[in-house]
């Protein structure tokens, strides 16, 4: 019963963290309006936002030799919560920058903090289902602003529910910490964590496998963020679909991932987190396949398909970490994983955005193809490097 409730308490601290992540979006075509900047200013904030959780997960490692989990998420999700608030007070675009500095500064110490705690806590069924929490976060952002949008309510009130929200998970989380403290008894990683028994970052960068890790997450983020941020252009201008046919037929890609996580988190105990991976891969590398080579009306199931693919690797690969390197690296890996996901998120989607300007957005299939390949290669470096 103590299991159940703390992962319970977990998931609802995830879902906070996939709150945010989807209302940008959804909010940018009447929030620049509003500040008066340009239409691409938008990609100023996302990569604000993936500086601050590289910055804080680089540095959780550091934080948890001073600090429990709990505590990191707790104060975390609080400054999250603040980010969102002042999202909606923000007087100008500066104002914004600078608190979406601080949003992915609280978004990367949740993502690393809880991400590690359920792999050194939890089997794989639950890492499936944690990450599939989070997709659930991002479903609401859209439909919160689509109803306030339809009755002429602003996109500030939206940040500002979505910010009380998370407040309220704060003290949510706050009142779980007898439940935190409970489950670290039970197990050698709590004692180890609660004890404060764990390496820096240099440290665990020297392990072997360490840098192979890194590059199968560097490679995985690139393809995912850049097919969740260009797919609805690829529609338009490689599949001929509509503008808004295009927006709506993006989103599966959301669902399909938050499938594929649910399905995962049935069969991966049974499978394992090698064999999740490796079915994740090759269902991406058809879906891409399928994208070439079929008909345009196929290209919605195409990304649905891409969808699923995309669900069980992430959390595959962080909930090996453990395993591969040792319950006193964990946090200190994970941080590094973080860090170079988040790299990933923020540098690969402009590449191809600029590539597929030089050239033709036709070629997003290919893009997802040559990174699924790199993912392919580093896990398998990974598995040679821990055999060794």
């Amino acid at each position: 019963m103590l299991t159940i409730l703390l992962i319970i308490v977990i998931y609802i601290a995830f879902i906070s963290l996939g709150l945010p992540d989807s209302m940008l979006g959804a909010a940018w075509p009447v929030m620049y309006q509003d500040f008066g900047v340009p239409v691409s200013y938008a990609g100023f904030i996302s990569m604000t936002i993936c500086l601050g959780t590289v910055i804080s997960s680089l540095n959780y490692s550091r934080l948890s030799r001073h600090f429990r989990t709990e505590t990191i998420t707790i104060v975390s999700v609080g400054a999250t919560a603040a980010a969102l608030i002042g999202f909606s007070f923000a007087p100008s675009f500066a104002s914004i920058i600078l608190l979406a500095l601080l949003l992915g500064l609280g978004a990367g110490a949740v993502d690393a903090g809880l991400n590690n705690y359920v792999a050194l806590h939890f089997k794989a069924r639950a890492m499936n289902f944690l990450h599939a929490s989070w997709g659930i976060g991002t479903l609401f952002g859209p439909f919160l602003l689509s109803y306030l949008f339809t009755n002429g309510m602003s996109w500030r009130i939206g940040y500002r529910s979505i910010g009380t929200v998370q407040s309220f998970i704060m003290l949510f989380l706050i009142l779980s910490i007898p439940l935190w403290r409970m489950n670290s008894k039970r197990d050698k990683a709590g004692e180890e964590e609660a004890k404060g028994k764990t390496i820096s970052a240099g440290e665990a960068l020297k392990r072997p496998g360490a840098v192979a890790a890194l590059i199968g997450f560097f490679s995985y983020c690139s393809m995912e963020n850049t097919a969740m941020l260009w797919s609805a252009t690829f529609l338009v201008s490689a599949r001929g679909f509509s503008e808004s046919l295009a927006a709506q037929s993006a989103g599966i890609l959301f669902w399909g991932m938050t499938v594929g996580r649910i399905i995962a988190g049935l069969i991966s105990n049974k499978l394992g987190d090698s064999r999740m991976i490796r079915i994740g891969e090759i269902l991406i590398a058809l879906a891409a396949v399928l994208l070439i080579v079929l008909p345009e009306s196929w290209s919605i199931a195409a990304l649905f398909l891409l969808g699923i693919g995309f669900g069980p690797i992430y959390p595959a690969m962080i909930h090996q970490t453990p395993e591969y390197f040792g319950s006193e690296a964990s946090a200190a890996i994970i941080g590094l994983e973080m860090a170079s996901a988040y790299v990933g998120s923020m540098f690969m989607p402009p590449v191809f955005g600029a590539l597929g300007r030089a050239t033709t957005m036709s070629i997003l299939p290919f893009f997802i193809l040559f990174f699924v390949c790199l993912n392919f290669a580093a896990i398998e470096t990974k598995k040679k490097k821990k055999a060794a």
